[in-house]
């Protein structure tokens, strides 16, 4: 009488679980790539969103809103009577204005911006995403 033990080998259970390990290994970087991107992308949303906030507050107040860009990862609204910085935002880790900047976006109590421009966010693998900022105070991300 033969008997048979149903079950796996130790052979077998290294070799699935090295294979496991490996699919892994594989999917981390590419999970990392595709979550930068996303990060890249909410920031420019983030960034115009603020802008246009601003404009409608100046719109709805009758109060110019000034937008400061400072350093590499940094943004605020102005209040010009009294003087301070109530808000201020940084981008997430990993994302950075392409090129260091002290910029100024002031939006106006009749909608329209004091200058046009171009803000450049770039990840560190060097993906870079646009808001454009237009005299008009129309605020698009690219």
């Amino acid at each position: 009488m033969t008997r048979t033990e149903g079950g796996f080998t130790l052979v077998e259970l290294a070799v699935t679980i090295l294979l496991t390990g490996l699919l892994f290994a594989f999917s981390v970087p590419a999970f990392q790539s595709i979550s930068q991107s996303h990060q890249l992308k909410g920031a420019a949303e983030n960034v115009a969103g603020q802008l246009r906030m601003a404009r409608e507050k100046a719109i709805a107040t009758g109060v110019d809103q000034p937008v400061h860009f400072v350093g590499t990862n940094v943004y605020h609204i102005h209040f010009t009577s009294p003087y301070s910085i109530p808000f201020a935002w940084t981008l997430p880790r990993g994302v950075t204005y392409a090129a260091a900047m002290d910029n100024w976006y002031t939006m106006r109590k009749d909608g329209r911006c004091s200058a046009s421009g171009l803000i450049i966010l770039s990840n560190q693998r060097g993906i870079r995403d646009t808001v454009s900022v237009q005299l008009s105070g129309l605020v698009l991300t690219q």
